[in-house]
């Protein structure tokens, strides 16, 4: 066998969204491990090409090959999402690996016409596979129930990882007003309008930051919200941020605050630990896979009990500054893109003989 493995990496055209980050540093990860045996074609758009070196062998993307490509004769080809339109042409011959992130769309409050779509598009996805991959155990558990998969199909669970890994924190002087952070575009299960009226039980010096994409009418309904709570003057929007700013904005902030009702993952939960400030996340779906025993959750959103955990949380955080940032660092580092990429080509390796991966090497 040739052992000719396709990794899809076109999202890598667009690196500052989940997806191309995601396929950015798997790319980069991968070939910090042996591939010794294992013959790698990345597809990558043009800024891409021969961006990796020279160990491996590439393939241009181009949006034509949605519709028609000359891919074949591969062992092995990795969709990084199960969204990708990118098939080879002898489906029937080629080993075929998906990655994928999430299915919310099977548990929030969606209508009917946006989900079943998505649902007929997975289980399509599913029915071509040879083997999934999870991001999180509560990914995996979701498709499950949700899902038909065929006994064949091998199944793994690998987090994602960090995508502020080996980045330092950038202090600033301590002469601004404290505030809590909230990243990520405004989704009504991201839950942030449950921060508001929790806001108005929390030291009044401390603002909130939402850090995210907010569309105009979405940041009126959090405004109205506010000054129902009487906190408007104490919330401020930071939509397009660069990545020095964003990392500033990690940096300082008293601690992350992340409601959401549903999440695959949750990236904003490993790079807040990342760059050293507590995290108050919902205590569900995949969240407290990646906050481990250093998050402080909330197992409900009543606005007292809410401020009550954010407060005790960050006066602990100030009396054992030390100790606790050493647990943030060391819960962030299990994100180690160098350690997922190996768990990956471990994959690859058991879909080309059909053998099962240590399970204690997965996660």
């Amino acid at each position: 066998m040739s052992n000719k493995i396709f990794l899809d990496l076109h999202h890598i055209r667009n690196t500052k969204k989940g997806f191309g980050q995601y396929a950015l540093n798997l790319a980069k990860g991968i070939l910090k491990n042996n591939i010794d045996g294992l013959n790698l074609y990345y597809y990558v758009p043009l800024k891409g090409y021969k961006r990796f070196g020279n160990s491996i062998k590439y393939r241009l993307y181009l949006g034509l090959h949605r519709r028609r490509n000359n891919f074949k004769n591969f062992d092995v080809w990795h969709s990084l999402t199960h969204l990708s339109k990118v098939e080879p042409q002898d489906l029937d011959k080629t080993k075929i690996i998906y990655t994928v992130h999430d299915a919310i769309f099977t548990i929030i409050n969606i209508s009917e016409a946006k989900r079943q779509p998505a649902i007929k598009l997975l289980q399509s996805k599913i029915d071509k596979s040879d083997c999934l991959v999870f991001i999180s155990k509560f990914t995996q558990d979701c498709i499950r129930e949700h899902f038909t998969i065929s006994d064949n199909i091998q199944q793994f669970v690998i987090y994602n990882g960090n995508p502020m890994e080996g980045v330092k924190p950038i202090i600033k002087p301590s002469n601004e007003q404290p505030y809590l952070l909230c990243v990520g575009e405004y989704r009504k299960y991201k839950n942030h309008a449950a921060l508001i009226p929790m806001l108005y039980h929390i030291n009044d010096t401390i603002n909130l930051v939402f850090m995210g994409k907010y569309s105009k009418e979405n940041q009126e309904k959090i405004m109205t919200l506010a000054k129902e709570h009487q906190v408007e003057n104490r919330i401020i929007f930071k939509a397009s941020v660069s990545e020095r700013k964003k990392i500033e904005l990690y940096s300082n902030a008293e601690g992350l605050v992340h409601p959401s009702l549903a999440e695959g993952f949750g990236f904003p939960v490993v790079e807040a630990m990342s760059l050293e400030i507590p995290v108050f996340i919902s205590n569900n779906t995949a969240l407290p896979e990646v906050g481990g025993t250093v998050a402080h959750y909330w197992e409900h959103y009543e606005p007292k009990y809410m401020a009550k955990i954010v407060t005790n949380g960050l006066e602990d955080f100030k009396q054992n500054k030390a100790t606790r940032i050493q647990e943030l660092r060391l819960q962030a580092s299990k994100f180690s893109w160098k350690n997922i990429a190996q768990q990956y080509i471990e994959v690859y390796r058991a879909v080309l003989d059909n053998t099962p991966v240590d399970s204690k090497k997965r996660h």
